[in-house]
């Protein structure tokens, strides 16, 4: 059985359909590591180590920065005579990119099982999970435009409309009207995603995106708040199950594990300092210093 996998890829639905498909029938403690705050050392301890119990660990290792760039007093040597003799425990490095120039790269690479993520069209996600059911071009542009380009809903909305047409097989305009809803909650993590990015385009049409649909300046300012928050919160608390994050922080599950996806792919310093900034327009708004759609223009242009 494999127990070593570096993933490389930014597409968190990916990335954790991914770590589905190998956690899948297995009964797995799941630890997870950033990198940016622990070592590599924290990481071959945590492998090498066993509970009372003997249950087998997924050990997730985030913002691998060795992988990328020279890091002077990183463990060569421990690290590769780990991957030669691994522990019975599961080890996932994930990293945005990975640089393959790097001599550590070659030296490591041949010991894990690399996947390598490309980033799917929306058109051809959507169409590779309709299996053998039919939805025309028309329809899957209204259906995106009705539950945005958020892969984890894309993928839910696609299920309830599968139960509904088990039938017929034929997805309709009037199907997607019945049982799939706009969900600005789910879209926002769009929104995060171009502003931690820096796609300012790609704002600014979320941005119009969601005032067309009704919601007003404050309103998306404090879902973004409250994405951020919940993002950062998960990362805080990765180590637990996400019943039981949702269960400390009162919130579904359902965020907890979109969260949980998203939080793989930024650090918790990205999150604070967009939580600071949204924090100050908030306080010029109240304040009156600035009027709502001024002030969150502002920070959008000024990015």
């Amino acid at each position: 059985m494999t127990k070593l996998y570096l993933i490389e890829g930014d597409n968190s639905f990916l990335i954790q359909s991914e770590i589905n498909k190998i956690t899948k029938g297995k009964d797995l403690e799941i630890i997870n590591i950033d990198l940016e705050n622990k070592t590599i050392d924290d990481v071959i301890e945590t492998l090498d180590t066993y509970d009372m119990f003997g249950n087998q660990k997924l050990v997730i290792a985030t913002n691998p920065n060795f992988l990328n760039n020279v890091v002077d007093d990183f463990p060569n040597e421990k690290f590769l005579k780990y991957l030669k003799n691994p522990s019975d425990n599961i080890l996932i490095i994930i990293s945005k990119k990975i640089n393959k120039r790097l001599k550590l790269v070659k030296d490591i690479l041949p010991y894990f099982n690399y996947i390598e993520l490309k980033e799917l069209n929306i058109y051809e996600f959507i169409k590779n999970n309709l299996n053998n059911y039919k939805m025309d071009n028309i329809t899957v542009n209204y259906f995106i435009n009705r539950v945005g380009k958020n892969y984890y809903n894309i993928s839910n909305e696609l299920d309830k409309l599968k139960l509904l047409k088990n039938d017929s097989k034929t997805i309709s305009k009037e199907d997607i009207d019945l049982v799939c809803r706009k969900n600005i909650e789910d879209s926002i993590f769009d929104l995060i995603d171009a502003i931690l990015l820096k796609q300012k385009d790609k704002v600014i049409e979320l941005y119009n995106h969601f005032i067309n649909n009704g919601t007003e300046v404050f309103g998306i300012l404090v879902l973004l708040s409250n994405q951020i928050r919940l993002i950062y919160n998960v990362k805080v608390l990765s180590n637990l199950r996400d019943s039981d994050i949702a269960n400390i922080l009162d919130v579904k599950e359902y965020p907890v594990k979109l969260a949980r996806g998203k939080g793989l792919r930024y650090s918790k310093k990205e999150l604070l300092d967009i939580l600071y900034n949204l924090g100050n327009i908030d306080e010029d708004i109240k304040s009156g210093k600035q009027l709502p759609n001024i002030s969150l223009l502002s920070f959008i242009l000024n990015m």
